[in-house]
């Protein structure tokens, strides 16, 4: 990770810097500083665009149009890593947001509808296991995001947070068990589907 020099006084100044390059990949921390992280590895880009055609499947037209495959940033609040931004892996926008969030999606705004993050490897005790399984957990929760999809291609395994009553409610899907989506009740896939590709 390379931090920067600048620091920024608000998430705002940090999205209006031309000199911040669109082909990289950076989070704001809550001291201002800028880390650049590395970009998602092949198996994980590959997960997420199966969801990315499921959903398109499922939903034509408009929800296409709102289908975000980790090119849409989103502002938190900070917890564990400090960061005040994420980059979901895949994020389903409200209609709202294609004209009011066209450089990323506020605090303040109407939450996104869905979110999934698919995760890298390490153990329960690594960075990357407590950024997926925690620290976005609260996060998203916190923006009240219907529901959020930890996709995790090592451990084997979908977990979908549903919220209920304001709280995020789990449920571990394996192997060949369909996938249960309230939001996309329609969607039919699998764990091993999404995370290995077999149908």
């Amino acid at each position: 990770m390379t931090y920067s020099l600048t620091r920024y006084k608000s998430y705002q100044d940090y999205l209006d810097d031309e000199d911040l390059s669109s082909d990289r990949n950076y989070r704001l921390l809550s001291t201002g500083e800028v880390i650049e992280v590395a970009s998602e590895d092949d198996l994980n880009l590959r997960i997420a665009m199966r969801l990315v055609a499921l959903l398109i499947q499922v939903g034509p037209g408009i929800l296409a149009e709102r289908i975000r495959p980790g090119n849409k940033e989103i502002e938190v609040r900070p917890v564990g890593d400090e960061c005040i931004n994420r980059k979901p892996d895949v994020m389903v926008v409200d209609v709202e947001h294609l004209e009011a969030a066209r450089q990323a999606i506020l605090l303040g705004m109407l939450p996104p509808v869905f979110v999934a993050e698919v995760v890298s490897p390490g153990p329960e005790s690594s960075e990357n296991y407590q950024r997926d399984y925690v620290w976005k957990r609260e996060q998203y929760e916190a923006w009240q995001i219907p529901e959020y999809w930890i996709l995790d291609p090592h451990q084997e395994k979908v977990t979908v947070y549903v919220l209920c009553e304001g709280i995020y409610k789990g449920a571990v899907y394996t192997g060949d068990r369909q996938i249960v989506s309230t939001i996309f009740p329609e969607l039919v896939t699998t764990a091993d589907g999404l995370l290995t590709g077999n149908r």
